[in-house]
């Protein structure tokens, strides 16, 4: 017996469905970023959005901004390019010589991204206690390892797809004055 298909008025409205949903879901993947910049652009895209300038060159042709927004605060937010496109974004939440206020800093920017990427994972930090550890108890060990000139690192146990998160607080020598930084920095996905 030989069967015969046809394309049926409901059949063809069901591939038209499927075609435009996934047409869709395609068209708004995110391709990571710190929006409105996305991964890929080039530094003349980054810059046109200028309700975010302005926007300082650097020699090697990077960007920043201190009108940049992270976590609905304006913040100092730097462009990486390589090939001249956005490779990494960092944003600088704090630049300073104040030990104690990048400690508190770093507790902040822990409970910022917890509260949008979920766990956090905290190496070389040693903290004692169960369950949800206080921002400020973050700070303070950080802090403290920092002070001993250690560079302290925080992820998201579990990154997104379209992007790979961390954060670093550090400290520097310049000019014979210790400087604190505290970034979280976004690139596109590793692997």
């Amino acid at each position: 017996m030989k069967w015969k298909t046809r394309a049926t008025p409901l059949l063809k409205l069901a591939t038209c469905v499927a075609i435009v949903c996934s047409t869709v879901r395609v068209a708004s993947a995110e391709p990571g970023g710190l929006p409105p910049w996305q991964f890929g652009m080039t530094p003349e895209q980054v810059s046109a959005f200028q309700v975010y300038g302005p926007y300082k060159s650097f020699r090697n042709g990077d960007l920043e901004t201190y009108a940049g927004i992270f976590n609905d605060r304006k913040e100092n937010v730097q462009f990486f390019f390589r090939d001249g496109r956005l490779a990494r974004i960092g944003i600088y939440l704090y630049e300073g010589q104040d030990a104690k206020e990048a400690a508190a800093t770093w507790g902040r920017a822990y409970a910022t991204l917890k509260s949008m990427f979920g766990e956090m994972e905290l190496p070389g930090l040693q903290l004692s206690g169960e369950g949800d550890i206080p921002p400020e108890a973050v700070g303070a060990a950080a802090g403290a390892n920092v002070g001993m000139g250690n560079k302290m690192q925080m992820a998201p146990m579990h990154q997104g797809a379209d992007k790979f998160v961390f954060g670093s607080f550090w400290r520097a020598s310049v000019q014979g004055h210790m400087f604190y930084y505290v970034t979280v920095m976004y690139e596109p996905p590793h692997g």
